[in-house]
């Protein structure tokens, strides 16, 4: 459910929002500024009025205004995340953390038999507008050790801009192998884990008035993810870090000058 930006101003707060986070981003690759000058730390963007929020409260709050802006971590995740699911027809897919049901309705255009669960009752809600006599997917408000699904029920489970907002990832990487088919795929996007690393442990977004809100975003290092998939019987198959380039860029000006830098990462495992 993890995007970058919020709702207010997009050729305001937005972009200088962008901006901040992204000079950020080219700190971690060499330490400087565009000027040359020495950077004097990463960490938090430096605006002070905003407020925190648990996860399912953030998102009951952001849910009227999450797919109405242009997004740029989604716009580049997206289209990798498809490329590495690959075929899904007649396929039994667990969306987790479906959010307003972005892949829901991908992947049942695509030919799935989806399932999408989340915590949060008003994303939910916007995923219910989406579900029409030509797209159909089942809800269900839960998180994945709630949902009382048998072993074995799926072929593919997805969790896209999730996984960063919880603090263990082992018990729910841990359902997701039970929950698996032998051979199934658990594909993982989430935002780069440069982001969390440097201090910026948040997602942020605003409201119509322009107040900020955070939600706490968690550390996952590509080794984590690595030693827990292995040790639950997984085998990695894809390591993907889509990076800002021309296409991104012409959608947002604004980041020209961090072309290359990459935004988020995007795992498929396969089990057995």
């Amino acid at each position: 459910m993890l995007v970058i930006a919020g709702s207010h101003s997009l050729d305001t707060i937005h972009e200088q929002m962008l901006l901040e986070r992204y000079l950020s981003v080219v700190a971690i690759e060499d330490n400087i500024t565009k000027t040359g000058e020495r950077m004097p730390g990463l960490g938090a963007d430096r605006r002070a009025d905003y407020q925190d929020l648990e996860v399912v409260d953030g998102y009951n709050r952001w849910a009227s205004t999450y797919d109405h802006e242009p997004n740029p971590l989604i716009a580049l995740e997206e289209s990798v995340t498809l490329d590495v699911i690959g075929d899904v027809r007649g396929q039994r897919v667990l969306d987790l953390g479906c959010g307003t049901g972005r892949y829901c309705v991908l992947l049942a255009q695509l030919g799935a038999n989806v399932i999408g669960i989340d915590p949060s009752e008003r994303m939910l809600e916007r995923a219910r507008l989406k579900i029409t006599p030509t797209i159909q997917f089942e809800l269900r408000q839960a998180t994945l050790d709630m949902a009382g699904f048998p072993r074995g029920t799926f072929d593919l489970i997805i969790s896209a801009l999730t996984l960063g907002h919880i603090p263990e990832l082992g018990p729910t990487i841990g359902e997701a192998a039970r929950l698996l088919k032998e051979g199934g795929r658990l594909v993982i996007s989430d935002i780069h884990p440069y982001w969390p690393v440097s201090g910026h442990d948040y997602t942020e977004f605003f409201d119509v008035g322009g107040r900020e809100y955070r939600v706490p975003l968690y550390s996952h290092l590509v080794e984590e993810y690595w030693h827990l998939g292995k040790e639950l019987g997984f085998c990695f198959e894809d390591i993907r870090e889509p990076a800002i380039g021309s296409r991104l860029i012409t959608s947002f000006p604004s980041l020209k000058e961090y072309e290359g830098i990459p935004l988020a990462i995007v795992f498929k495992l396969r089990k057995g």
